[in-house]
């Protein structure tokens, strides 16, 4: 990732916003799994990519507090020199997104594992390692 990127996450809820640089990325990705106790998972449907861009079709799931997230989305990855600049999220349900993330409270992850699974995403789009 650039040091400089830029993720935006649509919606409406407590985690809806642009988070910049790498290390707000990486909380953002960390919440997901924390706040869900670990059950958040993507799964990469598809990948359309070209010099310089990528987009990612994924089915995201979680269980949280009695309620289960099922949702498509397409991430799209800017990419400049070999590293991801900006990424933008567009979820197919936005509201049956943010639903899930209402009232959510989040935990501390280990940033270790949520950096792995971010590569392991990024080596499966063919965009390439982090930094």
């Amino acid at each position: 990732m650039a040091q400089d990127v830029v993720w935006h996450e649509p919606g409406r809820s407590s985690l809806a916003g642009d988070y910049k640089g790498p290390e707000e990325v990486l909380r953002f990705l960390g919440e997901l799994k924390a706040r869900t106790d670990g059950t958040f998972k993507i799964e990469v449907l598809d990948v359309l990519s070209e010099p310089g861009r990528a987009v990612v079709f994924q089915r995201e799931t979680a269980m949280k507090n009695g309620k289960t997230l099922d949702v498509i989305a397409a991430v799209e990855f800017e990419i400049h020199n070999g590293k991801i600049t900006e990424v933008t999220v567009y979820q197919n349900d936005t509201y049956a997104f943010d639903e899930f993330w209402a009232d959510a409270s989040g935990k501390e992850d280990d940033m270790d594992h949520i950096k792995s699974e971010l590569e392991c995403s990024a080596r499966e789009a063919g965009i390439g390692p982090l930094p």
